[in-house]
């Protein structure tokens, strides 16, 4: 498995280096650390850019030593990555050229959305890079997906897919997966009835629950700190662009405002 980690060298990035890593643990297979930084060649002194550039190498080399000592797989590599492009386009020359499976960005909480990767640009990645992203937030501590919850907006989704990206996924192809039924007022019953059919007979494996809400209150405050309290992570479809707006948005996702520690897996095609 070849993993990328987005790393600003702040705290939340480091803990979500660790919990890339228990989840990888006993799984051989590639560790790149991504950095970004806004070099200006032409109008930056060239010995502000020499200190600029020690710094930073510095730090990435911290960071991958820490990585390798909390490493518990013989079989992983580590390699650092250092970019002076925007950060999509970093993303994507790194999925392409390194043949990236999974993606680990930290989400900070509120209080420090300051970090130039782990604050305004997570939801950019998350909606921009078609790869499997988990969203860490800096007090996630890592436990087997056991319980999982899968918010869902039948109106853009296939049956097919849905349990096709569910089953090529291994953070919760075998958890207890509960799907949480948005109802907006749309004839729903075939999706339902098509999805809680198809789901369990393609993932033999998984546990199925269904659980019907209004829209209106599926990202209650409340709701999310019970979600918290039953389940290990939170899982959702990357064309559920709904879903992820009312999640992850920068300015009015409810992960931006209420203290949400459970990682958030974003599935793409």
């Amino acid at each position: 498995m070849n993993v990328l980690i987005l790393t600003d060298f702040s705290e939340v990035s480091d803990n979500t280096g660790k919990y890339a890593l228990d989840y990888l643990a006993g799984r051989p297979g590639n560790v790149y650390v991504l950095n970004i930084q806004d070099f200006n060649f032409s109008k930056t002194d060239p010995v502000a850019l020499e200190k600029k550039m020690l710094y930073i190498s510095k730090q990435l080399h911290h960071s991958l030593g820490m990585l390798k000592s909390h490493s518990q797989s013989a079989g992983q590599e580590f390699h650092s990555i250092l970019s002076s492009e925007n950060l999509i386009s970093a993303i994507r020359k790194c999925i392409a050229e390194k043949k990236i499976d999974l993606i680990f960005i930290g989400a900070a909480s509120q209080d420090v959305r300051h970090h130039p990767i782990l604050g305004n640009h997570a939801y950019e990645v998350v909606r921009k890079i078609k790869c499997n992203i988990v969203a860490v937030p800096g007090k996630s501590v890592y436990r087997k997906p056991e319980t999982s919850i899968l918010p869902i907006d039948y109106s853009v989704l296939s049956k097919e897919k849905t349990f096709r990206l569910i089953e090529e996924c291994d953070f919760i192809k075998d958890s207890r997966i509960t799907v949480l039924e948005m109802n907006e007022a749309l004839p729903l019953e075939a999706y339902k009835d098509s999805i809680q059919e198809t789901l369990p007979t393609n993932l033999k494996k998984t546990t199925v629950d269904y659980v019907d809400i209004e829209a209106s209150t599926i990202f209650d405050r409340d709701l999310l700190m019970e979600i918290q309290d039953k389940f290990d992570i939170i899982a959702i479809i990357g064309k559920n662009l709904n879903v992820c707006d009312k999640l992850l948005h920068d300015r009015y996702g409810l992960c931006s405002k209420v203290d949400n520690s459970l990682p958030i897996l974003v599935l793409h095609e």
